[in-house]
């Protein structure tokens, strides 16, 4: 039997002692009237206590049926705990000492679900977890708790701090990350994060899923607790504490450079993409960095005619309101007009194709120009190849890492011709070295960068200041 059936038999246990308790009481009092010298006395007395302690009880009982409907502590599939019965203990547990949560997901839920059907998906679900509660067992966490957050994510409590327990996840991974159950194949991911960063469970799970998202390592080291994050990239983005890089782009005509945001926090520290976009995002912020960032390149562009690249969110670029911002920018700013490349990428696929190519109408009849990242990285970068009517595409950054394997040059090739018989140009990015860039050059690539190509410069530099 395992942990949490041990807790859900116990917390049944206690609910049946409290149903019986009135029962045991009325009992009592019978019988003591009963065994009483003044029953006769007392007798109508009794009839009274009775009936209305009849009453109270069959209220008491009903009520304690209906709330143990509502008190179930176990999932009902893999018997681990709900997550409001963890969260609960694990909160109560991290407030004496440190607690470490791992975040044990399976990648490939959805595909098993479909190829499979939803009852292999569920008994593959019933196997991760006897599995998860076997391998910890045998490494002395027979307590246990786990929690299924929703479909294939799964939550472990550990006492003590993350260090501590990375061998044992590592050991796990290499046991199961990949495994077979009954034909189906099963991936596992897994992330760990622990209470030294924040005690609020809601901003932990959050920091869980970036690390996931990500692939973040789980051995980084955290600069800040996740709370105080929060609130340096809150307060930096109230104050327009931002550092944009200029990165140089070797192309046929013109100069074109891309763009690379980081924020400042108080104490002048550099706080990365990777931290600040998953809490913006969360916050609903991300449109307002983007609309500053916008604005402040835009005070930039001159009679020079560079044009700068800024990425931009595909729901922020749909978004009604920055639209309007970006349609009216150039009242502000004349120059920026054709000066300014808005770069996207999507990894799920916008059904809504006609409203979004009608925005991007909007947005290049303007005067901006539109570029598609992660080309031959996501599929739907094809379907909005065909579908948008777009300016550039940029190739994922796997062809530049594999550009000297003939595999991907001629993955390249097929990919760069495309792109040229829709009438959009091609940018490849990360050229680190003379062979790399004369290979991007002999497939006909418009827009080369990297390294090798030029440094990475700053406001200063773009602006000939000293």
């Amino acid at each position: 039997m395992t942990y949490t059936e041990q807790k859900e038999r116990s917390h049944r246990f206690v609910l049946a002692l409290r149903m019986g308790l009135p029962i045991f009481l009325l009992s009592a009092a019978t019988l003591f009237t009963l065994l009483s010298k003044w029953t006769e006395t007392m007798f109508e007395s009794f009839v009274l206590i009775s009936i209305a302690m009849l009453v109270f009880i069959v209220y008491f009982i009903l009520y304690l049926i209906y709330q143990s409907s509502r008190e179930n502590i176990t999932d009902p599939l893999t018997h681990t705990f709900t997550s409001d019965y963890f969260f609960k203990r694990f909160t109560k547990k991290s407030a004496d000492a440190v607690q470490t949560m791992i975040m044990i997901s399976v990648e490939n839920l959805w595909s098993i679900n479909e190829r499979y059907g939803i009852k292999n998906g569920d008994a593959a679900l019933v196997d991760i977890i006897a599995k998860v509660n076997h391998f910890f067992g045998e490494k002395g966490f027979e307590k246990l708790p786990i929690c299924r957050y929703r479909g294939g994510v799964f939550l472990l409590a550990f006492p003590g701090e993350k260090e501590k327990h990375l061998p044992l996840l590592e050991l796990f991974l290499s046991k199961y990350q990949n495994f077979v159950h009954d034909e189906i194949e099963v991936r596992l991911e897994a992330v760990m994060i622990d209470t030294r960063l924040s005690n609020d469970t809601e901003l932990l799970l959050s920091r869980l899923y970036e690390l996931y998202n990500d692939r973040i390592n789980v051995e980084r080291e955290e600069e800040y607790p996740i709370n105080e994050l929060e609130k340096e990239v809150l307060d930096a983005l109230e104050n327009k504490r931002f550092t944009i890089g200029f990165w140089p782009v070797s192309c046929d005509e013109g100069e074109m450079y891309d763009t690379t945001v980081k924020l400042v926090d108080s104490n002048g520290k550099l706080i990365h993409q990777s931290r600040y976009v998953p809490i913006l995002n969360r916050l609903y912020m991300m449109r307002r960095l983007e609309s500053d960032l916008l604005e402040k390149i835009a005070q930039i562009c001159d009679e020079q005619k560079r044009c700068f690249v800024v990425y931009i969110s595909p729901a922020t670029l749909r978004n009604p309101h920055f639209l309007e911002h970006a349609l009216t920018l150039f009242e502000r700013y004349p120059y920026a007009r054709n000066s300014l490349m808005l770069m996207f990428e999507e990894k799920e696929y916008f059904h809504q194709t006609e409203r979004f190519a009608h925005q991007i109408a909007h947005y290049r009849k303007a005067g901006y120009k539109i570029g598609l990242d992660r080309f031959g990285g996501y599929h739907t970068t094809m379907l909005y190849l065909k579908e948008l009517d777009i300016d550039l595409v940029r190739f994922d950054v796997l062809y530049s890492r594999h550009i000297k394997e003939e595999k991907y040059q001629n993955l390249l090739q097929g990919l760069n011709l495309s792109a040229h018989l829709c009438g959009v140009k091609t940018w490849i990015s990360m050229i680190e070295d003379e062979n790399g860039d004369r290979i991007a050059r002999s497939l006909k690539i418009n827009y080369r960068e990297g390294n090798y190509l030029g440094k990475i410069l700053t406001m200063k530099d773009i602006q000939g200041q000293p």
